[in-house]
């Protein structure tokens, strides 16, 4: 299994108070509402021995019920197709996981409690063929929306504080999720991945209707991973930054976003020790990604919308002739749109991004020239 992508979903509202990063499927509301976002992404990778296209198409709907004041609940599914044109042409398709998530706020939203669940609706024992999909959608070099289609039963609690201060507000949260055991290939090896420890920290300021400014911490800790009962693997531990800035007016703004992830030396299995031990260099090398994004109302109720978003992976820590070594990555993508107001309570929006990129390589894979584009259509609706 790819050891990254989970991180990334299980940041899931760790940061519901202390972020404006709280999780967009399943963070708390203060009314009812329904959204639809399809994302079609494919991307070209080209090489001395690599000639392949992978491409993926997502459609995740999320609903979100105010069940009274203070509660509300959320509701996430989503169906996906991955596929590549090389080799045995893999493909992977159907529903993915399904997640729920239960939220309490109280004191004006100052203290937030909330617990869910992602039940293991998505596609788990895939055979040779589709299991062949999966180093390229977890690739650390590209930014596939699913990286695998389904797992086991997960759980997760939060509890989060926020602290007005003078004109700027504090946020403090916290996290625990736990995975069940599953079988993800045909090989009856269970699978079973590690609990993630969350903690993160914030602070914001707005500026009434014209601006905000937020900055966050946050960390993740891992235990180990476990085949058949076996602890085989562990996450090191994951340090991110967030710097977040937004300006406009009644006609548009600008919106930015910067985040530094640094990910420690993982825990692996050395033939000195039948248990999980540090590496001796780290496997993961530093993460920078920015977005900057600026919308204008041109008419009536259609506003437009481009955007500039990079990527780049630094080199990890082993010597290039070191089976783990990693070289450095990079992606660029350029995009634009428009959303459009249907009404009082609905809206809908297409647009497009091109990507371009390169991957250094790495011991046992080549280096690579990549190309993409992504066709996005989203649709929300307030009830």
């Amino acid at each position: 299994m790819n050891k990254r992508w989970r991180n990334s979903i299980c940041l899931v509202a760790a940061i519901v108070v202390a972020s404006s990063a709280a999780n967009a499927q399943v963070g708390p509301g203060r009314g009812s509402s329904i959204s639809e976002n399809l994302t079609y992404l494919s991307w070209k990778l080209s090489g001395d021995t690599t000639d392949l296209t992978v491409s993926q198409l997502f459609v995740p709907i999320l609903l979100k019920v105010r069940l009274a004041d203070g509660w509300n609940l959320g509701l996430w599914s989503a169906a996906s197709r991955s596929a590549a044109d090389g080799g045995d042409s893999p493909e992977i398709s159907g529903l993915n996981d399904s997640k729920f998530q239960l939220t309490h706020t109280m004191a004006d939203g100052q203290f937030v409690l909330s617990a869910g669940a992602s039940v293991p609706t998505g596609k788990t024992k895939l055979n040779a063929t589709e299991r062949a999909l999966i180093p390229w959608l977890a690739a650390d070099f590209l930014n596939f929306p699913v990286k695998i289609p389904g797992e086991g039963l997960e759980v997760f609690g939060e509890a989060g504080v926020a602290l007005p201060t003078s004109e700027w507000v504090l946020g403090f949260a916290g996290a625990a999720h736990y995975f069940t055991k599953y079988t993800p290939y045909d090989d009856d090896r269970e699978y079973q991945p590690g609990m993630r420890i969350i903690g993160t920290a914030g602070i914001g300021r707005d500026w009434e209707n014209h601006g905000h400014l937020g900055f966050d911490l946050l960390a993740i800790y891992s235990t180990d991973d476990k085949v058949d009962g076996n602890a085989v693997f562990g996450d090191g531990m994951q340090l991110e930054a967030r710097v977040v800035a937004r300006t406009g007016s009644a006609r548009g703004g600008i919106d930015a976003m910067a985040r530094f992830i640094q990910r420690g030396k993982d825990r692996i299995l050395l033939p000195s020790s039948p248990d999980p031990i540090t590496e001796p260099s780290n496997t993961n090398g530093n993460d920078f990604r920015f977005h900057l994004a600026a919308h204008h109302l041109l008419a009536g109720k259609l506003s437009g919308w481009v955007s500039f978003d990079t990527k780049m992976l630094m080199a990890n820590g082993y010597a290039a002739d070191n089976p783990r070594f990693q070289d450095a990555a990079r992606i660029l993508g350029f995009g634009g749109g428009f959303d459009i107001g249907l009404g009082e309570r609905s809206s809908f929006g297409v647009g497009g991004r091109y990507w371009t990129g390169s991957s250094d390589g790495a011991f046992a894979r080549e280096k690579l020239d990549m190309a993409g584009f992504e066709i996005i259509q989203r649709l929300s609706i307030s009830l």
